[in-house]
């Protein structure tokens, strides 16, 4: 009869029970997809590449919130409005293991466009270019990382890189009116004029967006739900690196439609707030009139989920490398 000796024994079964968490946690085939001209390509571009942005935008909550007005009835009577509000929080991140992730990150993404052939050239010649000079003082910031910055979206926390300084719009740029979008539409305009002139660098903007939720109702069903005087919203944990994520060089944006998921980060839940509207179709006899009587109504939930964050920076680590590593090999594709 075979025998198996003990420290064999052993061996095997660490090996069964560490399987499961390594096959658990993996990055799901993504293909990179290049916005621009069909032709484009930077073969007559030197080699050079300035990055003039590396943000990693972690989302750690979710807000979503859904309202059906009440009113009166088409066939007669009342009805209320109903409310429907969800909020969902990501509990373990830690600041500091984020700025040391970013970091990271960043210096491994210069290590691969360096050992592609490709040139780190210095922030300075960018930020130099005419395209910055008017009120630059007043329009732009040339700055690192700072540890952690409120994003434009609720519960969004922005990283950059603490080892380079980066272009970034101030917020206020010229008016106090200014919005996000209209913040996102000048930088693309900036980023247009200087992309498109000829200079001695290949333009690169990498913005990253590590998502933890995601809205699980489509805006039609949502429709239908308001018209029959139902507010609902759903969501679900889905860790991902998000389909807003790209990875700019001149003109041509690279992004994955989808985006990039990691399996085996967040266990799978799914989170709902639902509310029907308060509805008097009757009414109250009060003699020489009728009197309707309804009540606005709200469901409110609020959700903590909790994370390993080991598990959830090595996953960021994954995703991150692999979306960044795909475009790189697509721009030295189109360089040779």
């Amino acid at each position: 009869m075979r025998r198996i000796n003990l420290s064999m024994l052993s061996f095997l079964l660490i090996l069964l029970c560490a399987s499961p968490v390594l096959i658990a946690q993996n990055v799901k085939d993504f293909k990179v997809k290049m916005l621009g001209p069909a032709n484009l390509n930077f073969r007559k571009v030197p080699k050079r590449v300035v990055i003039s942005d590396f943000q990693v935008n972690f989302q750690t909550a979710l807000q979503l919130e859904d309202k059906k007005k009440g009113g009166k009835m088409w066939r007669g009577g009342l009805k209320g409005d109903a409310k429907a509000s969800l909020t969902l929080v990501l509990d373990g991140l830690n600041i500091e293991e984020l700025q040391q992730l970013t970091d990271k990150l960043f210096e491994q993404y210069k290590a691969e466009l360096v050992a592609k052939g490709f040139e780190i050239a210095s922030i300075e010649e960018l930020w130099n270019h005419n395209a910055y000079q008017k009120n630059r003082e007043k329009r732009w910031d040339l700055r690192s990382g700072q540890g952690g910055e409120k994003g434009d979206e609720f519960g969004t926390i922005v990283m950059r890189p603490t080892g380079q300084k980066f272009i970034v719009a101030k917020k206020n740029m010229d008016n106090k009116k200014t919005g996000p979008l209209k913040l996102a539409n000048y930088e693309e305009q900036v980023e247009l004029k200087v992309s498109n002139q000829k200079k001695e660098f290949i333009f690169n903007k990498v913005v990253l967006n590590v998502m933890a939720f995601d809205n699980a109702l489509s805006e039609t069903t949502r429709a239908l739900n308001r018209h029959a005087g139902y507010a609902q919203v759903k969501a679900e944990t889905d860790f991902k690196i998000g389909a807003s994520s790209f990875n700019k060089f001149n003109i041509g944006q690279m992004i994955v439609k989808g985006g990039v998921e990691v399996v085996g980060i967040l266990e799978k839940q799914k989170f709902d707030a639902s509310q029907g509207a308060d509805v008097d179709k009757r009414g109250t006899d009060a003699g020489v009139f009728r009197i309707w009587r309804v009540e606005d109504k709200e469901d409110i939930n609020v959700s903590v989920v909790k994370c390993d964050p080991e598990k959830y920076n090595k996953g960021a680590e994954m995703a991150i490398t692999a979306f960044l590593g795909a475009t790189i090999e697509k721009l030295a594709n189109k360089s040779n």
